[in-house]
């Protein structure tokens, strides 16, 4: 057992906040721990005080979100794949209809697998599908663009789930609406009795099939 007394060097027992050039002990009650940046393993306490680097922060987010630049990241964030699926998960696990999925991976696997029979194109009407992400400001909400991939409940009538799940353009989920397989079929035998509906039909799904193209 050796009896040498530790050394203990005393300039390291307090520490002054570099903001309000107050003394407190160093230690994590009055300062936050963070990595050291140049030795691997180590860490140090930072500069400021944790009331001064909270004040710090909390001016620092108020001025990010008067500049604008907090919704730039935002939009952009939204715009990428992940952001955007993300946005569409949340709104799926809030739905009032219901959502059989377990997590965000489960959700986004039916993107994936609609891809490969699909691409990235709506089911629907054939047009490439965007993620062009606005927010809404000062009130005012933000118009959707009829492009937009959106979540569509193949059964109104049912919850979101792998087999009740498609994503279409905002264009044909707004015009498809919550019609159901049995006033389709009703719809289509009237179309059909009709010569001048059905000519009419053929040439609005020349159109539409011309517009994917």
């Amino acid at each position: 057992m050796s009896l040498r007394v530790k050394y203990l060097n005393s300039k390291l027992q307090f520490k002054t906040c570099y903001k309000c050039k107050k003394t407190y002990p160093r230690d994590e009650e009055h300062f936050y721990k963070v990595k050291h940046r140049t030795t691997k393993g180590s860490y140090k306490y930072s500069s400021y005080c944790i009331k001064c680097d909270r004040d710090r922060k909390k001016e620092w987010r108020k001025q990010d979100s008067k500049s604008g630049r907090k919704r730039e990241r935002q939009r952009k964030y939204l715009s990428t794949e992940r952001g955007y699926f993300k946005e569409l998960w949340q709104s799926c696990k809030k739905s009032t209809h219901g959502c059989l999925f377990r997590n965000y991976e489960e959700f986004f696997e039916c993107w994936e697998d609609q891809q490969k029979i699909y691409g990235t194109k709506c089911p629907y009407l054939g047009i490439e599908m965007t993620r062009i992400k606005g927010l809404n400001e000062e009130g005012r909400r933000h118009r959707a663009t009829n492009t937009n991939i959106s979540k569509d409940r193949i059964l109104s009538n049912l919850p979101y789930g792998k087999d009740n799940l498609m994503f279409v353009s905002w264009k044909a989920n707004n015009e498809k609406g919550n019609i159901t397989p049995f006033i389709a079929r009703k719809y289509l035998e009237f179309v059909d009795k009709s010569p001048l509906l059905k000519k009419l039909t053929e040439i609005d799904d020349r159109n539409i099939e011309n517009e994917a193209q």
